[in-house]
């Protein structure tokens, strides 16, 4: 398991598909309505239809934060997808902006050129989507706000942070998988070592017991006061006691030799 750590671990690093990212940056610009003397001097601006209901409101983060939740839909994301694009993109007001009349895209790809096609496809949508927001009552587009590209996309660059977060998750479950290795290993270690430990008898005592049965089942059928013939001299047995010459000799005292001296 640690070595197949230290191998998904460098194959990330070195070998595995990098992210890159492509940014471009929008400014909202506000409509240039017509002021009082140009309403006198042209009556016919006055019969323009000027109802966004974005100009009503008094929150200028308002429109930001529609086409931010335009945008983000999921939706948006597999038509993207679809069109052969990065399916993963952010956008947000820009952190520069106090106002949120900025608005920046951050798109993803396996390349830096698809990264850069897929901010591009995103500006796209996000002009598209700031007109028709803006018209639902029919408003003349002198009344409506703008969307000015000021920064991006450029080249796309590598996120190295993506690489790194993908190592440490590696890394992570590595650590994991070696853990819960010794663990199992550690209980089958110790479920063998309480297994009942079966002692085998050495082979001179099986030898052994093998002639004390012989000599038992030999002398078994013997009856009481038999008698045996070694030679020249008889040996009177009794029933049941069977003495081996070589390991049960009985040394018995002569009880008529003399007292030794003093």
């Amino acid at each position: 398991m640690a070595l197949l750590t230290i191998f998904a671990c460098v194959y990330v690093m070195f070998f595995a598909q990098r992210t890159y990212e492509a940014t471009m940056t929008y400014a909202l610009l506000s409509p240039k309505l017509p002021t009082e003397a140009e309403l006198q001097a042209k009556p016919e601006l006055s019969a323009v239809n000027g109802d966004n209901p974005y100009l009503r409101s008094g929150d200028r983060a308002l429109l930001a934060q529609v086409l931010i939740t335009k945008l983000g839909a999921q939706e948006t994301a597999q038509q993207l997808k679809s069109q052969g694009l990065g399916g993963e993109y952010t956008v947000g007001q820009s952190l520069s902006s106090g106002s949120g009349m900025l608005l920046q895209l951050s798109a993803s790809g396996n390349s830096p050129g698809q990264a850069v096609d897929t901010a591009m496809e995103l500006g796209r949508r996000l002009n598209a989507t700031l007109h028709q927001v803006q018209i639902i009552n029919g408003a003349d587009d002198s009344y409506l706000y703008s969307a000015l590209a000021i920064d991006g996309p450029g080249q796309g660059s590598e996120i190295f942070t993506s690489r790194l977060r993908t190592l440490i998750i590696v890394v992570v479950a590595g650590a994991l998988l070696v853990f819960v290795s010794v663990s199992v290993a550690r209980s089958v270690e110790l479920a063998r070592a309480r297994r009942p430990v079966v002692e085998k008898p050495a082979k001179h005592v099986v030898r052994d017991d093998a002639k004390t049965a012989t000599l038992s089942g030999s002398r078994s059928g013997r009856g009481t006061g038999s008698v045996r013939q070694a030679g020249s001299g008889e040996k009177v047995e009794e029933a049941g006691v069977g003495l081996d010459r070589e390991s049960h000799m009985v040394t018995v005292p002569d009880r008529e030799s003399p007292p030794p001296r003093r």
